[in-house]
């Protein structure tokens, strides 16, 4: 497969999207399709249309990701979430929504993984992994506990299992300009070519994922504010 140009976008419980800065700060940015109309225009290969879950969350995903189902644009679109065993049955008949990201939170949750692999297949299952750098270790965001953990062998091994990609998100560079953090590859177990990197990326970034032969990158909050030529990114 070839090298992937995407953007993240976050939503919401109102359905509206959002930016964060440093996995932290939120700023309402407007009208969910519209924004995924101007990333179509923009060309980008694949969104990602995120609902952050920190702790306990109440949204109705589903509401949500069904008001997109007849958005008019031609790009892939990623959903992830909210999704449970109870509205991901509904979600996996819209063929409008090609893949499922689940964050930590999910990883434990074998019964909703192997569900959701056979509605849509292995290939729809990708691992949203927002970490952390400290002591030269890597630090894994668990929603569920809304804390930044050791990841150990098993969970690595579990990921591998359940999951056809990942995205690294780096957390400390979400929303800013000022580099993705490449010592995350260093310690990660799974295999380069179906990683794909966001947070803080620069366009140094983006040709430095694609020689390192990454699946692709998924962009956050700069490409949403200024004109910006996708096609120089290739």
């Amino acid at each position: 497969m070839s090298f992937r140009i995407g953007a993240t976008v976050l939503v919401d419980c109102n359905g509206g999207a959002i930016q964060s800065y440093g996995f932290k700060t939120r700023r309402i940015l407007g009208n969910l399709r519209q924004v995924l109309k101007f990333l179509d225009e923009y060309e980008i290969d694949e969104v990602h249309v995120v609902i952050p879950s920190k702790g306990s969350d109440n949204c109705n995903s589903l509401q949500i990701f069904s008001n997109l189902s007849d958005v008019s644009i031609s790009t892939p679109l990623s959903i992830g979430g909210g999704l449970t065993m109870k509205n991901i049955g509904q979600i996996a008949q819209d063929p409008f929504f090609e893949r499922c990201i689940f964050n930590s939170a999910a990883f434990h949750d074998f019964p909703l993984l192997n569900h959701v692999r056979d509605l849509m297949g292995h290939q729809s299952m990708v691992a949203s992994i927002p970490f952390l750098i400290s002591n030269n270790s890597l630090l894994i965001y668990n929603s569920k506990y809304n804390e930044f953990q050791t990841a150990n062998s098993d969970f690595w091994e579990k990921l591998n299992q359940s999951f056809n990609e990942i995205i690294l998100l780096d957390a400390a560079s979400e929303g800013s300009k000022r580099g993705f953090n490449f010592e995350s590859l260093k310690h990660i177990d799974f295999p380069v070519d179906r990683v794909l990197i966001s947070g803080g990326l620069t366009k140094g970034d983006v040709a430095m994922a694609k020689a390192m032969n990454l699946a692709g990158v998924s962009i956050d909050n700069f490409v949403l504010h200024s004109e910006y030529s996708i096609k120089e990114l290739r």
